[in-house]
């Protein structure tokens, strides 16, 4: 956990020196957050952390058809952030189109190293454009450890399929593409950024292509320290795991994968996953954490129903909670509920982490969700330093080096 030495006072931006607003009942001129150095982030998906301007390039080089009508024209398309609420199932659409640009194991290669260097530069910025270039370079904090999860399957050329492992470009390379990557831009970093990649299994492929795609984990592995984590995605309308038969054959891909890695779970997210769709599925899957667990809380807002809530706490699994995501989705319906969330989750004694998920295609970065959650009072100081703190400790990556929360003579 980063000292306090090695934190920076940081007034939150949109208060004023002489402003009057309170904040969590404290005078606005008190307000500084000191905030640390370095975060980690955990919950960021390949698909959502490719620049626009840098998937339009990849499209146009690799002679994509039918991307759009113009760059104005595809920004519109795959731009979220613009497009007022949407359900996820169209949310996930937008992914599709991202994924086929990014398949082939030199888009792979590309868009790994670029979604680490938009973390890095623009991670802690406070102002970001739609194109997710940054505005300012007012940078709350460095994003130091990044946790990538993506699906390889959906990266071979043919992730309309939906069901078919057969793809257009070779798995083995698609994966080795991505290994190398990181490992190459953690040596251009000189050690001021970890990565790692976590595999999504998908809730809209077969059985099949799920252990396949868990074979080829498990291969890869063993082969490279970069594969931390595996995790499950998709669209919780097309498979909720509510069938026994389902869920069970997700565990066989799940324990396929092999020991040492890393669980992550998205569950709860939609009402497609009823509370005890989502009890069983956490004590079937047995995830260190998860992914937009909304369902434990609606459980317990509308009847009172804490047992999804007592089993977060019992396995002491993590909450990873994306703010502007699960606003843009609807599945938390505004920042007043939104604190409302997090003070449940502190009274029930669950521990949460705050993450982008999709900062390219929403224009944002992760300071930008934790200042959004102050501004608006969902969130004090102390809870976002708290769900920070709780990031470094849950991450699936080694633990940091001693002198990685020095300040560094090369930040400038």
């Amino acid at each position: 956990m980063p000292n306090a030495a090695d934190h920076r006072s940081v007034p939150h931006p949109s208060l004023k020196r002489d402003a009057a607003l309170p904040l969590q009942n404290e005078r606005a001129e008190k307000q500084t957050v000191a905030w640390p150095q370095h975060v980690t982030e955990l919950h960021v998906h390949l698909g959502g952390s490719v620049p626009l301007y840098r998937l339009w390039e990849i499209a146009i080089e690799r002679g994509i058809r039918g991307v759009s009508a113009g760059y104005q024209d595809f920004v519109n398309l795959l731009e979220v952030s613009g497009k007022g609420r949407i359900d996820l199932d169209s949310y996930l659409e937008v992914y599709e189109k991202v994924e086929l640009i990014q398949s082939g194991p030199a888009s792979v290669r590309e868009s790994v190293i670029t979604a680490v260097h938009r973390a890095h530069r623009t991670g802690g910025m406070v102002r970001i454009d739609p194109t997710a270039k940054s505005l300012s370079h007012e940078c709350l904090f460095d994003v130091s450890r990044l946790e990538l999860r993506w699906n390889p399957l959906k990266r071979t050329g043919a992730p309309f399929l939906k069901g078919s492992h057969a793809g257009l470009y070779d798995l083995d390379r698609v994966i080795k593409s991505a290994i190398d990557a990181v490992e190459d831009v953690e040596i251009g970093f000189r050690g001021a950024i970890s990565v790692g990649h976590i595999f999504c299994f998908g809730r809209d492929l077969t059985f099949e292509a799920n252990l396949a795609l868990a074979r080829k984990t498990r291969l890869w592995r063993e082969k490279s320290r970069t594969i931390i984590g595996i995790d499950l995605a998709g669209p919780e309308s097309l498979n909720p795991l509510s069938d026994p038969r389902k869920l069970q054959e997700m565990k066989i891909a799940f324990d396929e994968a092999g020991p040492g890695l890393g669980r992550t779970v998205h569950v709860g997210e939609t009402e497609h996953v009823d509370l005890e769709t989502f009890i069983r599925t956490v004590e079937t899957l047995n995830p260190a954490r998860v992914g937009h667990p909304i369902a434990a809380l609606r459980a317990f807002w509308d009847r009172r129903d804490d047992r999804g809530l007592k089993l977060l706490q019992e396995r002491n699994i993590v909450c990873e909670l994306c703010v502007k995501s699960n606003l843009l989705t609807g599945a938390v319906r505004n920042l007043e509920e939104y604190g409302r969330l997090i003070q449940t989750l502190d009274q029930h004694e669950v521990q949460y982490t705050f993450s982008s998920d999709a900062p390219a295609l929403q224009g944002s970065s992760l300071a930008q969700e934790l200042l959004l959650l102050l501004e608006a009072s969902a969130a004090t100081p102390e809870q976002l330093l708290r769900a920070l703190a709780v990031a470094e400790h849950a991450s699936f990556l080694q633990p940091p080096t001693q002198h990685r929360n020095k300040p560094s003579a090369e930040r400038a």
